[in-house]
């Protein structure tokens, strides 16, 4: 009797035990938001130099409200931008100008950030 006894209460601490445990999803943090993305950049014609167009979805992911810097190769440009719905995740477009400046054609992979 004295081993179903000894077996009862260590059944007891380990139920006392996983209660204290808390759930795996309660353990997941949520990550921040990335603080930069790589994407492609695409010539368009119809853009003012110095102005970019991203999509809606990608500047509320990048946290990016009226201008953005694009880095190149280790070169940096700081851009106005423009938010339309619409566009490709993707991709960027810019005025051939910009890209000459900065040393790109079309369809080149860039990295995007928000300008603080």
């Amino acid at each position: 009797m004295s081993k179903e006894e000894k077996e009862e209460k260590s059944k007891v601490d380990i139920k006392t035990l996983v209660s204290i445990i808390p759930p795996a999803s309660s353990l997941k943090k949520s990550k921040p938001p990335p603080k930069e993305k790589r994407l492609k950049m695409r010539k368009r014609p119809d853009v003012d130099q110095g102005v970019i167009l991203i999509s809606s979805k990608l500047a509320n992911e990048l946290g990016i409200k009226e201008e953005a810097e694009i880095s190149v190769k280790g070169k940096r440009a700081t851009f106005k931008v423009i938010i339309q719905d619409g566009l490709p995740d993707t991709e960027i477009y810019a005025n051939e100008a910009d890209m000459i400046k900065l040393g790109l054609e079309d369809n080149s992979t860039i990295s995007l950030r928000a300008v603080k």
